[in-house]
């Protein structure tokens, strides 16, 4: 404190000698401005801009007053307790009849800006406010605040070209800001820097930082009236910590006689912080040093001392930066991998922070890895940080690292290893490596697509994932399908398949959905690849059940022993381009669509041959009774298909025109690209979907039934895979008069099976199974689901029954020609079946 008394004492003898120094300034005055009021326009670190300048305008005053000849010194404000309104401040001003406004303010932006700005009064046609003088003093002023602040400039601005963004000047002709339009005297306004500046705020905390910028605004004023500035003598700087560049608190600097303390917790920051490592500014401030060479020297306490020979400048601020080198050992601040982790990436970054400049050379030469590895290192942080790269770590393995004590830093300074302050021990990090994958999995794809609307009623959720994932991991509350509206949750149940070494889910509702309802599949974090790592996202799928009832027919359910329905693909003549070895069909358990409680799947195995450049599988049915199952265009065809995600190509193929068969009535569906893994339903509109081209004439104009399943390689796709074939069906719709239950096709043993002959005339058989005694009613409905004949309904004993339709209405009038549903219903039971009556 003694110390810090002196430098006041030295100033104020300095004030008395420069008193008699400067004149011609007789007969002149100004009105001083700092702008805002209170804690206005408040700085980062809670120290206002208006604070800030009510100190500088207060400095200046003193300055003028004490040191020149001066007649006044106005200003608006003298304290933080006064609130003066822009308007109060030119009026008093205007009032006074001062000679000069001038306006003290920093600025505010993004915290990496530091800038000086001079604006002066400007009217909107470009021209200088009358009085005149403020763009000649903002000239001066600029070039002399942004050399002494030692920060970059936005330059002297007439305030009208400067805020161009604003239609003010054009409006009322200028100047733009209040100081310059309504003060009837030369003006200017000052921008000292960003107090959003982290590093300029604090600066602006220092009082002696005052003192610099009240001096520049005095030369400034000297400048501009042709008056010799006296000598300075004034020698400034900041001082930091050589290894982290941080200003140094509570730094003593002597220069001769003269002397300061930089700034500290205790004198200054604990006004505006609660941490004492938080603040700094390190700067200080001398005056009145003679003109000869003097010695500057520099303590603080946990530093070495620095002495340094200076010649104060006569003309300007002797600008003298000092860096300490701290008595602080060189330590490991920080590793990464953590001592004892493990679980380390095998190709990560081993990244070493030191608190200290090292010698780079001493470091390289002197580490160890063992097991031995290569070592790549990459310096930052003024090398006070590095990091090794080694492509030869081994996966699972112990590794040590070891920095030993003869390393030094920058200083040559022994390494501190093990932090207790004395030089010359070791420091040794263990870590052990992981495995091989480190990567969460991730989901590349799921069905149905987002937000998907008209969905079947009981849709299938998967989910693809980038690699194999552990079943385990696959818990009852890992996943929820849930009614939107309700919150009601659907149970499940869910299948597990790898395929090209990654895993797909099917989640299959084991109830039939709401129709029309919008339904969340949601699977939760939680879910491990084989390596035991973890999905930490929630992925969402959404999808709306169609508003369509419909009926629903099997034609194959490759149940039991299906493979002798379907001839092996090497034994039609259609096929071509394959390689015989590698294509085959075989019934599979392991790929089953759980939707329809199937036990069994057909699969089919590929391969084709590159040698050719044309290939087809035609793997058809032979005469067996899913061969008999007739439909037409307006019904929907469907089949479950387990994908390989190889990119080739699938369709139906039908027989048209039946019973007139004929290879020309061969008629297919457009080509579906299988870019897919898991299961998905395949769907033909046949009625407004478009056919694709074979050997008939793309026309589905007859009784249609189903004639075989085809493969073509995609050219660019995989030469061979294997697919999967579930629950072959078409689909009828039903008109909305023709009431239908849910659970259709499932409730009891009840079998309701397709007419026959269908089409039929004049009659045709329909047969049934009735599992236990109980009322069973058959209707037949037109397609308005309008009611045209009761079968039966009757109390039926357990057994197979028939009845025979002969074509006519409850009036025993013959119907017209054309489609017709029948219903079943018994005990809970609902089926609907549609038939077709020819002329």
């Amino acid at each position: 404190m003694r110390r810090f008394f002196k430098f006041y004492i030295m100033f104020f003898v300095l004030v008395t000698k420069l008193s008699a120094q400067v004149t011609g300034l007789s007969g002149w005055n100004i009105f001083l401005d700092p702008g805002h009021s209170q804690k206005e326009n408040m700085g980062i670190y809670g120290y206002s801009e208006a604070e800030r300048n009510l100190r500088v305008a207060l400095r200046l005053r003193e300055m003028l007053l004490e040191t020149t000849d001066i007649d006044t010194v106005f200003i608006s404000r003298t304290n933080d307790n006064q609130q003066v309104s822009l308007s109060q401040r030119t009026s008093y001003a205007n009032s006074l009849g001062a000679a000069w406004f001038h306006s003290i303010h920093s600025n505010a932006g993004a915290s990496n800006r530091n800038e000086t700005l001079m604006l002066w009064g400007q009217y909107y046609n470009g021209n200088e406010k009358v009085p005149n003088g403020g763009k000649a003093m903002s000239a001066i002023m600029v070039d002399i605040l942004t050399r002494g602040m030692r920060t970059t400039t936005a330059g002297s601005w007439g305030d009208c070209s400067f805020y161009t963004w604003s239609d003010w000047c054009k409006t009322s002709g200028g100047p733009y800001l209040h100081v310059n339009r309504v003060s009837t005297m030369p003006s200017e306004l000052s921008e000292s820097g960003y107090h959003t500046n982290p590093r300029q705020n604090q600066l602006f905390m220092s009082d002696r930082w005052k003192i610099l910028e009240a001096k520049i605004f005095y030369w400034s004023i000297l400048k501009f009236f042709g008056i010799e500035r006296p000598f300075v003598g004034a020698v400034t700087g900041i001082i930091k910590d050589d290894d982290n560049s941080v200003p140094i608190n509570g730094a003593f600097i002597t220069i001769g006689a003269g002397s300061d303390t930089t700034d500290s917790y205790e004198s200054l920051f604990h006004k505006y912080s609660n941490n004492p490592e938080q603040l700094h500014n390190g700067f200080y401030y001398i005056e009145d040093v003679p003109n000869e060479d003097v010695q500057l020297i520099v303590e603080a306490e946990g530093y070495y001392s620095d002495t340094l020979q200076v010649t104060p400048s006569d003309t300007f601020f002797t600008f003298q930066d000092v860096r300490l080198v701290s008595k602080v050992l060189p330590t490991i601040i920080k590793t990464n991998p953590a001592q004892g982790d493990t679980n380390v990436a095998a190709w990560a970054f081993l990244v070493f922070e030191f608190n200290k400049k090292m010698d780079k050379e001493s470091v390289e030469t002197n580490l160890t890895i063992s097991p031995e590895a290569q070592k790549t290192f990459y310096w930052v942080n003024n090398d006070s940080k590095f990091a090794i790269q080694t492509d030869t770590l081994q996966y699972t393995t112990e590794y040590t690292i070891t920095i030993p004590g003869t390393v030094v830093d920058k200083h040559g300074h022994f390494f501190d290893g093990n932090g207790d302050g004395a030089g010359g021990d070791d420091f040794v990090l263990t870590f052990t490596t992981g495995t091989e994958d480190q990567q969460a999995p991730k989901v590349v794809g799921f069905y149905p697509e987002y937000n998907a609307i008209d969905t079947e009623s009981s849709p299938l959720i998967r989910y693809i994932f980038d690699e194999e994932i552990n079943p385990a991991s696959i818990t009852e509350d890992i996943f929820k399908l849930e009614q939107y509206s309700t919150g009601t949750i659907v149970p499940w149940d869910f299948q597990h398949n790898v395929v090209k070494d990654q895993s797909v889910l099917c989640f299959f509702p084991t109830e039939t959905l709401a129709q029309g309802e919008k339904y969340y599949g949601l699977l939760y974090p939680g879910v491990e690849d084989v390596f035991g790592n973890k999905t930490t996202r929630l992925k969402r799928v959404s999808f709306t059940t169609t508003t369509t009832n419909y009926s629903k027919t099997v034609i194959e359910a490759f149940e039991n022993d299906f493979t002798g329905h379907w001839w092996d693909p090497n034994m039609s003549g259609s096929t071509s381009g394959i390689l015989p070895d590698s294509t085959s069909r075989a019934a599979n358990s392991n790929y089953t669509n759980l939707l329809t409680k199937s036990s069994s799947s057909l699969q089919i195995n590929y391969g084709w041959n590159m040698g050719t450049d044309s290939w087809l599988i035609r793997l058809y049915l032979n005469e067996s009774s899913p061969k008999n199952k007739r439909f037409n265009k307006n019904n929907l065809l469907q089949v479950y298909l387990f994908g390989d995600g190889s990119g080739n190509l699938f369709r139906f193929c039908l027989d048209d025109k039946v019973p007139n068969y004929a290879a020309a009535n061969h008629e297919v569906s457009p080509w579906y690209e299988i870019n897919w893994i898991g299961w998905k339903l395949v769907s033909w509109d046949m009625a407004s979907g478009s056919s694709g081209s074979w050997i008939g004439d793309g026309n589905l104009d007859g009784t249609l039934r189903f004639d075989s399943i085809q493969l073509t390689y995609n050219p660019g796709s995989s030469t061979s895979g294997t697919i999967y074939i579930d629950d072959l069906h078409y689909l009828t719709e039903i008109p909305a008069g023709v009431a239908v239950d849910e659970g259709t096709n499932v409730v009891g043993d009840y079998k309701l099976k397709q007419n026959y002959p269908n089409p039929f005339n004049p009659e045709t058989t329909i047969e049934y199974f009735v599992p236990v005694s109980g009322q069973v009613k058959i209707t037949v409905y037109d397609l308005l689901g309008r009611e045209i004949k009761l079968l039966t309904n009757k109390q039926h004993t357990p057994g197979n029954f028939s009845i025979t339709w002969d074509g006519k209405n409850t009036k025993s009038e013959k119907v017209t020609s054309g489609a017709y549903f029948y219903k079943m219903e018994a005990n809970g039971f609902s089926e609907v079946k549609k038939m077709l009556l020819l002329e």
